[in-house]
C-alpha cells in the first residue's frame, strides 16, 4: 500500500480524479487512505469548503482552471465589499 503522499502524487492527483465519481473518491479517502474517519466526515469537509467559498465570495459555479487554460479577467477580481474606513463606520452607526 502506498503512502498518502504517494497517492496524492499519483492516483489521487487532480488530473486523475477527474474521472472518479464522488463515491469512489470518498471511499478511497475513507477506507483506503484513512484521511477521513467516515463518509459523513468527508461530506462535512465538502460542505465546509463550499461554505468557505460562499464566505470568500468565490465565483459560482466553482470552476478549476487547468494551468494552460486562460482565466477570464472578470474571474480574477473579487469585490471585497466595503472597507472599514472612518467614513463607512460613521455612516453605518447613524
Amino acid at each position: 500500500m502506498m503512502t498518502l503522499q504517494e497517492a496524492l502524487d499519483t492516483e489521487l492527483s487532480p488530473d486523475r480524479i477527474m474521472g472518479m465519481t464522488p463515491n469512489e473518491l470518498a471511499n478511497k479517502l475513507v477506507y483506503d487512505y484513512k484521511v477521513f474517519n467516515s463518509i459523513s466526515d468527508f461530506n462535512r469537509m465538502v460542505i465546509e469548503g463550499i461554505q468557505k467559498a460562499v464566505n470568500d465570495d468565490d465565483e459560482f459555479p466553482i470552476k478549476y482552471y487547468d494551468k494552460d487554460e486562460e482565466m477570464p479577467e472578470e474571474s480574477k477580481h473579487v469585490d471585497p465589499g466595503p472597507a472599514l474606513t472612518d467614513e463607512y463606520i460613521e455612516s453605518e452607526l447613524k
